[in-house]
């Protein structure tokens, strides 16, 4: 018996946030069923590259679920949909507010029907604030939140961080909540809102420059702390050969193995003064800076010096600890043939997440449903 099986949500979400929090219940055996306007579908549906005439993203995000069409706006969906909403457990949504209520489906509307409904909604910034109905992407919460600023080199301009950090660590918060919201609603009999901000979760992914902000009134900023570059321990270095090198070696113990393995023993206890970082990055440049990544590598290997390659999402699929976490699966589709995906981060021991089926196809479950 799978985790989640017997679960079932509505997916009314699109794009990232939603869909991967949905798709980390499915992969655990929820039954998803994906609730998209009719002729366009999910947009993400329309994104390259493409295997055939299915995008990859929406191959990656939405496998193992189901897909029903309904026109929302039309009295018919809404009926349709609140007829599935009888017999569901879940409700996902990333509507701006007060979308879904002036539709007649929002979580008022629906736990009417079915009072142990979890409706979780998914907005860029909550259901209040003068922010509310402002429409944004990660880049937004990023910046509002402080984590933009600090992203880059001191004295430089700020960086994007390369990853939807809002996005990404939004839908897991989603899915916690989600468990949360039905663990007590197996005890009371009564559903709840799950309502996930996405500016929220920005904020929360800071609690070292919290911890420094509300205990002393310092603020984090691009080379003014050890996580942005003002440590020689914790940092990055370029290699002879262009490449980098990854150095976190903070506590004493692994800077002085990355020392010994440097033979520079000299620099050892002059860590312990801040006074010495600028000398000691510009020592740990110049060492790295006199051999090759892949020379590197060989030196540092077992050397417990918490000093790793700087790899390229290409080299990082192909890793070996990539393939010992099995974290691409290699699907296998009767219609689409071979193809890859990122695998399952979360790992049980009794009831493991499975692929069961490919993403569908837009409406191929209405049958089933409607």
């Amino acid at each position: 018996m799978d985790a989640l099986e017997g679960i079932r949500v509505l997916d009314l979400s699109r794009l990232l946030p939603g869909p991967y929090c949905t798709m980390l219940l499915a992969d655990f055996g929820a039954e998803v069923i994906k609730v998209e306007e009719p002729v366009r579908g999910d947009y993400s549906r329309t994104f390259p590259p493409f295997l055939q005439d299915m995008g990859y993203w929406h191959l990656q995000l939405n496998r193992n679920k189901k897909s029903v069409a309904l026109d929302l706006k039309s009295e018919a969906g809404k009926q349709a949909f609140l007829k599935l909403a009888k017999t569901a457990d879940v409700v996902v949504e990333s509507y701006r507010p007060g979308v879904l209520r002036r539709l007649g489906i929002d979580y008022a509307a629906v736990s009417r029907i079915n009072p142990k409904i979890i409706y979780c909604s998914l907005t860029g910034y909550g259901k209040k604030g003068p922010l509310a109905g402002q429409a944004d992407h990660d880049i937004g919460y990023l910046s509002l939140s402080g984590i933009t600023d600090m992203s880059g080199e001191a004295g430089g301009a700020p960086a994007l961080p390369g990853v939807l950090m809002a996005d990404m660590n939004g839908a897991m918060a989603a899915a916690v909540g989600i468990m949360l919201a039905l663990r007590q609603a197996e005890r009371s009999g009564r559903g709840q809102e799950v309502d996930i901000s996405l500016y929220n979760v920005a904020m929360s992914l800071l609690p070292g420059a919290a911890s420094l902000y509300f205990g002393s009134g310092f603020v984090a900023k691009r080379g003014n702390n050890w996580l942005t570059g003002a440590n020689p321990n914790y940092n990055i270095y370029a290699t002879e050969d262009g490449r980098y090198v990854a150095v976190g070696c903070l506590e004493k113990k692994f800077w002085r193995n990355l020392c010994a393995a440097l033979e520079r023993t000299d620099l050892t206890d002059l860590i312990d003064d801040e006074a010495n970082y600028p000398y000691l990055k510009k020592e740990l440049a110049a060492v790295f800076g006199k051999k090759s990544l892949a020379q590197w590598q060989r030196e540092l290997t077992g050397k417990d010096t918490c000093v790793t390659p700087v790899l390229d999402y290409g080299e990082a699929c192909a890793a070996k600890q990539t393939e010992a976490g099995e974290m691409v699966l290699e699907a296998d589709d009767p219609e689409l043939g071979p193809y890859k995906m990122l695998g399952f981060p979360i790992k049980l021991s009794a009831t493991p997440a499975a692929l069961r089926k490919r993403a569908p196809r837009l409406g191929e479950d209405n049958d089933e449903y409607i």
